[in-house]
């Protein structure tokens, strides 16, 4: 399989820009080192671009009229139903008297109105089938902000070309494959591409390849940035390394406007029809004409007329009129069930098909980062992520939710769980960082702002193993349903709230949102447990902040004390607000508050056992965990707008934080989809999920949908697949159910290996890739 045309450019001989340094790159494309300073000059980029050609994509070949019409009459009983409709008007043009003329030229009319008829349908109905290649065009940037002779200037993106230096800002979209030279806190949003829910972080440096550099996926290439995909936070520079249909999305366009097109088993058994019905047509005209010539004595001519009478009545003229018509119905009833269905025939496959290939985010996920779970050091309060009404009862104690490791991590180290979870964030032998930007990158002792080091997460010890925690124990005994009110929705996620900078979409959806998913997911929560979000904000400005960066993973925000958020012990104090990765926040927690309490009265020394086995329980499950904390200062230690560094929040000599809880995050399942999978499963169709995301998160969403069972307990990946010879391709595509960090070639080598091995696929899914 890996020996076919797909399609699509030869990867294998694309220099591979993530793998190299800066330098390197700059000799590649035969640029000065002080690109990024200089930009290209006018008359270079002329010349790039007359070399290289627009950013843009190539447009898929385009059908004419006349093509789409020989491909509804194009067969041999139209041929037959023509042949008739010329011979009856060669009749009516030679015939002698006025009632022959009308009746051939009628019949005449007949023929032509039942092929212009069955062509007409045949081409509206097929008008809207391929869109794909179109929605991709409308992905792409429309101008950029480039360095050219010195200077910022902005340009059409179809005017960008290799070499070329591109600023990019929070908001933007990528206008071409860049490989990334300064970064300043950038992340972008790739799920479109690589199927990652979350914003990727930026880096520079080279990612360092053991085998072959090609073989790193997308999501990992952290020091690219991809076309058509948006910045989420922070500015960079990028050199320009691939336009228009050298770009990963002109791959996949390649991918989309090449894919070969296969008859149904209808339209095959229809043709085949069609070509019996000609033969035995042709017989029984010839047998007509035989006995009329010869037996009834009639003339050659006359013969030949009753001949084509019977031929005629033979032919069965509407039967792809019928098919055709039943084709639309069929998808207009699919499209009524939020179903589209871009080919018509396609439909009629879907009774056949014994595997649905499905991507997973947006398609079997919200693709919308939501609060799953918040754990205090008591109780443990499951969010409602469907919620469409503002009420706190959309929180509800239930302290035997994810109260226990995935059965797949019960007898892993919390180490393991944690590192190997979708919270961890590590440099891996690739060089390759999280798309999480909170993630775990330390042990839990306290940080500095100088350490770099990655070490091993502490264990919980042996006593505190062997012991229940309180979550524990109240599972055991205490009935879930119990709801908190709004004014505790607002204290223990006020945090979460007032350290941010991200805006809430209209109505708490995504429609005008700006910010981080992952702190979004919070505010999200806290907007549908009845709090007035806009309100909390504006009733507590920021006076000073440490803004967020990759590096020591955490914001904090100092705010002045308001007894709605902060209870009456605070008031003559300053309110510091933390929000972080669970591995910087609780080595610095002197206090946990009792079950999201922080009255002076219900603070507790921070059980920093039980804290690193609730991140391992979470990890398990496939969640993102961030950690909300807050601490107290003096009246006027900060003032308004001062700058605050991470030695603001790292280097007060001991703990001082106070740990209030834990926010489970993920992209949750969507509820008809895990319905839809039960349905297929008892029909007999098996369901198999290929996403881009990473393996952990890929199983863990699959435990949810029901993908993942005895059989098809395991997950592969898109690197391993290609390291796979055809015959173990096959194997693979029938052994997993789950297919982690998989590219867009990967899907289609997928499905026609399960199409070598016999089954029928269907391919579904929201996104470009």
């Amino acid at each position: 399989m890996g020996e076919e045309d797909d399609g699509a450019v030869d990867r294998s001989t694309v220099y591979p820009w993530h793998a190299h340094s800066k330098e390197e790159c700059f000799a590649e494309l035969g640029v000065a080192e002080d690109i990024a300073k200089t930009g290209l000059t006018s008359a270079d980029a002329d010349a790039r671009l007359e070399k290289y050609g627009e950013n843009k994509l190539s447009e898929k070949e385009q059908v004419t009229l006349l093509q789409k019409i020989w491909a509804q009459v194009g067969n041999v009983l139209v041929g037959i139903l023509v042949f008739v409709a010329v011979v009856s008007a060669a009749r009516a043009i030679a015939a002698d008297n006025s009632e022959d003329v009308v009746t051939n030229w009628i019949q005449v009319a007949i023929i032509t109105l039942v092929i212009v008829l069955n062509t007409t349908i045949g081409i509206v109905q097929e008008g809207s089938a391929e869109k794909a290649a179109e929605a991709l065009k409308g992905m792409l940037s429309s101008d950029a902000l480039l360095v050219r002779d010195g200077k910022d200037v902005k340009v059409p993106a179809a005017n960008i070309v290799p070499g070329d230096i591109v600023k990019l800002n929070l908001g933007d979209r990528v206008p071409a494959d860049l490989r990334m030279l300064e970064v300043s806190n950038l992340s972008a949003l790739e799920a479109a591409l690589t199927g990652e829910a979350v914003p990727i972080d930026k880096t520079t440096d080279a990612i360092e390849a053991s085998g072959d550099p090609q073989a790193i996926p997308l999501g990992d290439r952290h020091n690219m940035c991809f076309s058509a995909t948006l910045v989420s936070q922070g500015t960079a520079i990028g050199l320009v390394i691939a336009t228009g249909d050298e770009t990963e999305i002109g791959t996949i366009n390649a991918l989309v406007s090449k894919v070969e097109k296969k008859k149904t088993n209808v339209l095959e058994q229809i043709d085949t029809v069609s070509k019996w019905l000609a033969f035995f047509i042709s017989i029984t005209a010839l047998c007509t004409w035989l006995v009329a010539f010869f037996i009834t004595d009639e003339s050659g001519i006359d013969a030949l007329t009753t001949a084509l009478v019977c031929a005629v009545a033979m032919i069965p003229e509407g039967l792809e009129a019928i098919v055709t018509m039943t084709y639309a119905w069929a998808v207009s009833n699919m499209a009524k069930q939020n179903a589209i269905i871009r080919a018509l025939p396609a439909v009629e496959t879907l009774g056949s098909v014994t595997t649905i290939c499905s991507d997973k985010t947006g398609t079997l996920t919200k693709n919308e980062m939501t609060l799953t779970a918040f754990v205090t050091s008591e109780k443990r309060y499951r969010f409602d992520v469907d919620a469409s009404e503002r009420k706190p009862e959309n929180f509800v104690v239930n302290n035997a939710y994810l109260h226990e490791r995935a059965d797949h991590t019960k007898y892993l180290k919390a180490s393991e769980v944690i590192k190997k979870g979708p919270s961890a964030q590590r440099k891996s032998r690739r060089g390759r960082k999280s798309s999480f930007g909170f993630g775990i990158t330390q042990s839990m002792h306290p940080a500095t702002a100088n350490e770099g080091a990655e070490e091993k997460v502490d264990e919980p010890s042996p006593d505190a193993a062997a012991e229940d925690t309180p979550a524990e124990t109240e599972a055991k005994d205490e009935p879930a349903g119990e709801s908190p009110d709004s004014a505790f929705v607002r204290k223990v996620l006020g945090g979460g709230i007032l350290c941010s900078k991200c805006t809430l979409g209209e109505n708490g959806g995504r429609k005008g949102e700006i910010g981080n998913p992952t702190e979004l997911a919070i505010l999200r929560a806290a907007y549908f447990g009845d709090v007035d979000v806009t309100g909390v904000k504006e009733s507590a400005p920021v006076i000073a902040e440490v803004p967020f960066s990759s590096e020591y993973k955490f914001m904090a925000t100092v705010h002045a004390p308001l007894e709605e958020n902060d209870t009456s012990d605070y008031m003559d104090k300053l309110i510091v607000h933390v929000k972080g990765a669970p591995d910087r926040m609780i080595p610095l927690c002197k206090y946990q508050a009792k079950n999201g309490s922080f009255l002076s009265s219900d603070l507790e020394p921070c059980n920093k056992d039980y804290w690193i086995e609730q991140i391992a329980i979470l990890s398990s499950h496939g969640l993102r965990v961030l950690a909300l904390c807050r601490g107290s200062l003096e009246k006027g230690a900060v003032q308004q707008g001062e700058q605050l560094g991470p030695e603001f929040v790292q280097e007060r000599g001991e703990p001082w934080l106070t740990i209030v809880g834990l926010c489970a995050i993920m992209d949750p399942p969507r509820p008809e989809c895990i319905d839809a999978i039960r349905i297929a499963h008892g029909a007999g169709v098996r369901v198999a999920m290929i996403t881009g995301d990473h393996r952990d998160t890929a199983l863990a969403i699959g435990g949810m949908l029901g993908l993942v069972d005895k059989e098809h307990s395991e997950a592969v990946t898109g690197p391993e697949l290609d390291a796979m010879s055809d015959d173990e391709l096959k194997v693979a595509a029938m052994k997993y159910n789950v297919f982690a960090r998989a590219s867009p070639q990967n899907k289609i080598k997928i499905v026609k290996a399960l199409q070598s091995e016999g089954e029928v696929c269907g391919m579904t899914g929201d996104g470009v890739n």
